[in-house]
């Protein structure tokens, strides 16, 4: 029954792991959304500033403001989408792998030492047994 206990805590660490790994990914695709659609934004406010300039011919009134939004647009994009590209182990991730590795580690000792048992007590090990125990 240990083995069969030995496997079960390995499904469950890779069942943790998982999960970690769908909170990092989930995190990052939130995060290159909102820097797709500051993107947008900042096509739009690209375009009104291009009609601001050719309207005004360079002025500073109106030309100012959609030029700053621009700006803050392309920034906060940038930070975004930098944030959104990185991927960061979170402790509790790398925690989840340690312990999958480790249970995966004592399920193979239990098969080896399951193998071996089989071989010692089964037929083989009986008809060996035999033969040494008659010489």
């Amino acid at each position: 029954m240990h083995f069969f206990d030995v496997g079960k805590s390995a499904a469950q660490a890779e069942v943790q792991l998982l999960q970690q790994k769908a909170m990092r990914i989930g995190r990052q695709v939130a995060l290159l959304l909102v820097a797709a659609l500051l993107g947008f934004f900042s096509l739009i406010t690209g375009h009104a500033l291009l009609w601001a300039i050719f309207r005004y011919e360079f002025g500073f009134g109106p030309v100012t403001s959609p030029a700053l939004v621009f700006f803050v647009d392309i920034f906060l994009a940038l930070v975004f989408a930098f944030f959104g590209r990185r991927s960061y182990l979170y402790p509790a991730e790398v925690e989840a792998h340690l312990n999958r590795d480790r249970r995966l580690n004592e399920l193979r000792q239990s098969l080896n030492m399951l193998s071996l048992a089989t071989l010692v007590a089964g037929p083989l090990g009986r008809f060996v047994g035999s033969k040494l125990r008659r010489r």
